[in-house]
């Protein structure tokens, strides 16, 4: 008896090799489906529904639950609380980052330990960075009020309780920040920067029509991860007000914050659901309009 054909043969063969890219994608197909798009599709469909403290749905409801959360004076506070966070940490820690970035580029000399020291903040959990402002923001013993002369109880005072959080926030993303900048500034060819200083080009013009517009993907980049990152946020102000650090939660509630303690603590899931699908609507446009200065802010070699 004769064998299989080779058209036969290599038509097994070339199955194979298509199929075998999607077989090396299958572990992360599986980990974005059950914990991203699962999820996701899951909360989307039981905003609409309404849902019991056990999470088993009993009836359809339309938008009620998005009404009940946007006419909920907590939850409106907690979007302008968000956006207000967003805005002060997000450029504040990039533009800290680039600071930073552009020293370490010039310091040749034991560049190495300056890389280090700028990016340590990476180094360090939550949950220690909070523990490590704690005791920098005590009114009586902080390190704060020590270096600015003052007595201001900044996690319990309404009028600082949310700049003192975007503080350390800015602090934890720098060194993520620095690491992007600093491999953006070194990628460019040290000819054209060599060239125009010899043109007597100052730092500072050399900083803003060389060095920006080359690092500009990056940056972009940057901008809108901490943008997606300062709306998300959450963990610093569940840390600060379930410890009784923050007397008052009005003034540093965050979207997600409030969508977890109405998870979580009341167990209303209704609520939950819409906040969460809110604060993704409002993450996704804030983010196309982004991507809608991509093309006249950001140069491409």
């Amino acid at each position: 008896m004769s064998g299989p054909s080779p058209y036969a043969l290599n038509r097994s063969q070339r199955f194979k090799r298509k199929l075998e890219p999607f077989l090396y994608l299958l572990p992360a197909i599986l980990f974005f489906g059950l914990f991203t798009y699962y999820p996701f599709i899951n909360t989307t469909i039981n905003s609409f529904f309404l849902v019991d403290s056990m999470g088993r749905i009993k009836a359809p409801v339309g938008f009620e639950n998005y009404i009940r959360v946007l006419t909920n004076p907590k939850f409106l506070q907690a979007i302008k609380n968000t956006f207000l966070y967003a805005f002060m940490a997000a450029p504040l820690s990039i533009f800290i980052a680039l600071l930073l970035a552009l020293v370490a580029n010039r310091r040749r000399l034991a560049s190495s330990v300056y890389e280090t020291l700028f990016s340590l903040t990476m180094a360090m959990s939550m949950s220690v960075s909070a523990m490590i402002f704690r005791l920098a923001y005590n009114p009586t013993i902080g390190a704060v009020n020590y270096l600015l002369n003052t007595r201001i109880n900044w996690l319990n005072d309404d009028r600082y309780a949310m700049v003192a959080i975007s503080v350390i926030s800015v602090w934890m993303n720098i060194g993520y920040n620095f690491l992007f900048l600093l491999a953006g500034i070194r990628g460019i060819s040290s000819e054209v920067l060599e060239s125009a200083e010899l043109d007597g080009t100052s730092l500072f013009k050399r900083t803003v029509h060389i060095i920006l517009p080359m690092i500009s993907p990056t940056l972009f980049f940057l901008i809108c991860t901490a943008l997606a990152k300062s709306m998300m946020m959450s963990g610093l102000v569940l840390i600060f007000t379930n410890s009784g650090s923050i007397a008052t939660t009005a003034n540093v509630e965050t979207m997600i914050s409030f969508m977890y303690k109405q998870a979580v603590n009341n167990l209303n899931y209704n609520d939950a659901y819409a906040a969460a699908m809110i604060a993704f609507a409002i993450t996704f446009i804030l983010i196309l309009i982004s991507f809608r200065f991509e093309k006249k802010g950001v140069y491409y070699k």
